[in-house]
């Protein structure tokens, strides 16, 4: 079926010549109006003594979409074209006017979350038209000439599409499209429990792109059973055995890291993809990819041109007037990633995407790696036995149930985003993008590769909600819808941001946060993130920057926590209790704004992550899914029974309660030296913290040793 977008152009099956400029052959098919007439030809009031009654000249039609040249919903969309002051036009998605002498006219689009546009289109009786409008507002406009018949007369035909740009959502990227059925799905247990079904159901094509691959990832972990299953048997849950018990044709990606299928392009894949990659003609291919960024640029955001768009939304035939590019709103940067310490200009870029394609009817979008610390449950606790590794025995997986021992990994939060609808589509066009360029350049394996094509103008479903696939793209894709959307977040913000992620070192976008809590004064910005080591990470002075500037403007409305596990063991011995406290790493990539825009995938909240990281996101703008969301999100950090408010300050105060409170508790704790003589008691309330948050800060930039790495480098 036809995407929407294509029934706007109500005239084109009788109209519009071949040649550029008004020329061409003529067309009488049927259904557009009645008798030959153009449809909504002198719709409007017609009060000008000086047109009325004249024969016609021309025909305007001014066709209300969006920037990525899609129809607009009715119902959130409005057109008014005047003359005079008058209106004469006001139907979407084409208003259509017969031109029967010089005049001027004014088209103004608007709607809901949309930036509105006015055009002033000015007609002198020939088969010219101008159009005058603000190009600096980065609106799109596109004039096309061609011909229509009019009761028999020919007549030069100029369309006006009017594009409006959207105020939260990426202009430059792929389309922001309706209709997509979205599931937000937390941490591993339930994201990969999702991922496996849909495996297992997979019929056609299973394509992954990933920035890490462990064959024998368990995808799925019985709460009872998995504990006293044997290697074999898991093996019918782990990654590699899903995919070889389906028929679909599998294709893989796993990012490399350094340099193209060089020395240590195995560290990131293992021994099982790579002889699937090794053979022909097995349904199971593989390739690997590496991103080749280094140097030093200046780093921009591609400029596009409306009107291309509208080319490819409407093919038919006609001439369109120059245009000019539209600029993207996000700013220039310098980047620099030669300035590591030790002076070596090396490929710090990978490609970081995490995200998968089942039967081109679903697709995964999140942060999480098949990957054996990608797995946890989203109540983290201390002694979780299904976070053992693969080949851990019965007994051992039993001693951490016991909490007699500490399971192989910690707890880990994260989240991933289960897709049907029409934005699946750009996700395997994500895939083929970078697949058919790895068969291009000759990748290792490319010979047991092949081409496939992308499932497109897939029909949206009943009650879906807008989203968009964003995405950092390297050379040479460059692309940075990812950077467009936060940004325009940051700008929209009025009540909260709320970031969770597994960096806090993004001075592009930090840049832009002060200014915007500067100019509202009532804007608040939570940020859940990780402890950094001053000795081993080289993103601690960035780090630490970024703390400096929000606490030293905002200290009181500048929100900073940590995430913890707590549990405690009974021992034997004077001090008979003990606490166990383990921190959680936030590998989140969550950005949250006012709970309208909810931006999740695999782009950290560092430079490179929207510069040449090769990432992935999906944006989420829908008032009721994202607020459902952040309930969620919030009510999972506060721990069960708490309840979740949708003002602002009610539930960031929330926040700030349980973070205070867990501090007092970890004082208690340490005050005792981390055990306790209860006698059999039960644990004091004053020993018990509630839900996962602390406080969190972060220390001097001298206690940084790497203080020179460069803010596109960490």
């Amino acid at each position: 079926m036809a995407p929407p977008s294509r029934f706007v152009w109500l005239s084109l099956t009788m109209i519009l010549g071949c040649g550029g400029g008004g020329g061409g052959g003529s067309s009488d098919a049927g259904g557009s109006g009645r008798d030959g007439e153009v449809p909504g030809a002198d719709a409007g009031p017609e009060t000008d003594a000086d047109v009325h009654g004249a024969p016609p000249r021309a025909v305007l039609e001014v066709v209300g979409l969006d920037i990525w040249a899609q129809a607009l919903p009715p119902e959130i969309a409005s057109i008014d074209v005047t003359r005079d002051g008058r209106s004469v036009a006001g139907d979407l998605p084409v208003s259509t006017i017969v031109l029967r002498a010089p005049q001027t006219l004014v088209a103004r689009l608007e709607a809901d979350h949309h930036e509105p546009v006015e055009a002033t289109i000015t007609f002198d009786a020939s088969d010219a038209l101008h159009v005058a409008y603000d190009e600096s507002g980065g609106h799109g406009v596109s004039v096309r000439h061609g011909a229509v018949d009019l009761d028999g007369v020919r007549l030069p035909l100029h369309t006006v599409y009017l594009g409006l740009r959207h105020r939260w959502l990426s202009a430059q990227g792929r389309p922001a499209r309706r209709g997509n059925r979205l599931e937000f799905l937390m941490d591993g247990e339930e994201g990969w429990a999702s991922v496996h079904a849909d495996l297992s159901a997979a019929t056609e094509a299973v394509h992954i792109a990933t920035w890490w691959w462990d064959s024998v990832f368990e995808l799925v972990r019985d709460p009872v059973l998995h504990p006293y299953l044997d290697t074999a048997e898991r093996r019918a849950n782990t990654l590699m055995g899903t995919l070889e018990a389906i028929p679909a044709d599998k294709r893989v990606i796993v990012g490399q890291f350094l340099s193209m299928d060089g020395s240590v392009s195995w560290l990131t894949s293992d021994a099982e993809l790579r002889a699937y990659g090794a053979t022909a003609d097995d349904d199971f291919e593989f390739m690997g990819q590496a991103n080749e960024t280094s140097g030093t640029f200046l780093f921009e955001v591609a400029p596009f041109v409306f009107g291309e768009r509208v080319r490819e939304a409407f093919p038919e035939g006609g001439g369109f007037d120059p245009e000019p590019e539209i600029e993207s709103t996000v700013p220039p940067h310098m980047v620099d990633l030669t300035s590591w310490p030790v002076g070596v200009d090396v490929q710090h870029g990978s490609w970081h995407q995490k995200f998968s394609v089942i039967d081109q009817e679903v697709a995964y979008v999140g942060g999480m790696n098949f990957r054996p610390v990608d797995w946890d449950t989203s109540e983290h606790r201390v002694f979780e036995e299904r976070r053992m590794g693969y080949d851990a025995t019965t007994a051992e997986r039993l001693a951490v149930q016991r909490s007699e021992e500490l399971p192989d990994n910690g707890p880990r939060k994260d989240y991933i985003v289960r897709i049907e609808g029409p934005a699946v589509q750009d996700v395997s066009d994500v895939f083929h993008t970078r697949w058919q360029h790895l068969l291009s350049v000759g990748a290792r394996y490319a010979e047991n590769a092949s081409s496939f094509e992308v499932a497109r103008d897939q029909d949206p479903l009943p009650g879906g909600v807008q989203a968009q696939i964003t995405a950092t793209m390297p050379q040479p894709f460059w692309e940075h819808a990812i950077a467009e959307t936060w940004f325009n977040a940051v700008r929209n913000a009025e009540r909260y941001i709320f970031v969770e992620d597994q960096y806090w070192r993004i001075p592009m976008l930090v840049d832009a946060i002060l200014e915007r809590m500067e100019a509202v004064p009532g804007l608040e910005l939570v940020v859940i993130t990780k402890p950094v080591s001053p000795t081993t990470d080289p993103g601690c002075a960035w780090t630490h920057r970024t703390h400096q500037a929000l606490a030293a403007r905002f200290s009181d409305r500048y929100h900073l926590f940590r995430l913890r596990s707590f549990d405690y063991v009974e021992t034997w011995g004077v001090d008979e209790t003990e606490s166990r406290f383990a921190d959680i790493d936030v590998h989140s990539k969550l950005l949250i704004v006012d709970d309208e825009l909810l931006s999740v995938g695999s782009a950290n909240k560092n430079n490179r992550g929207i510069v040449f990281e090769g990432e992935l996101s999906v944006a989420v703008h829908d008032a009721a899914w994202v607020r459902a969301a952040r309930r969620r999100v919030v009510q999972n950090l506060l721990g069960p029974g708490a309840t979740v408010s949708d003002d602002p300050s009610a539930w960031i105060e929330a926040l700030e309660d349980a973070a205070a409170w867990n501090d007092a508790v970890w004082a208690e704790w340490e005050a005792e030296g981390g055990d306790i003589s209860l006698d059999g008691a039960p644990l004091p309330i004053e020993y018990e913290p509630v839900g996962f948050l602390y406080p969190l800060t972060f220390g001097a930039l001298s206690d940084c040793l790497f203080e020179t790495v460069g803010p596109d480098q960490t």
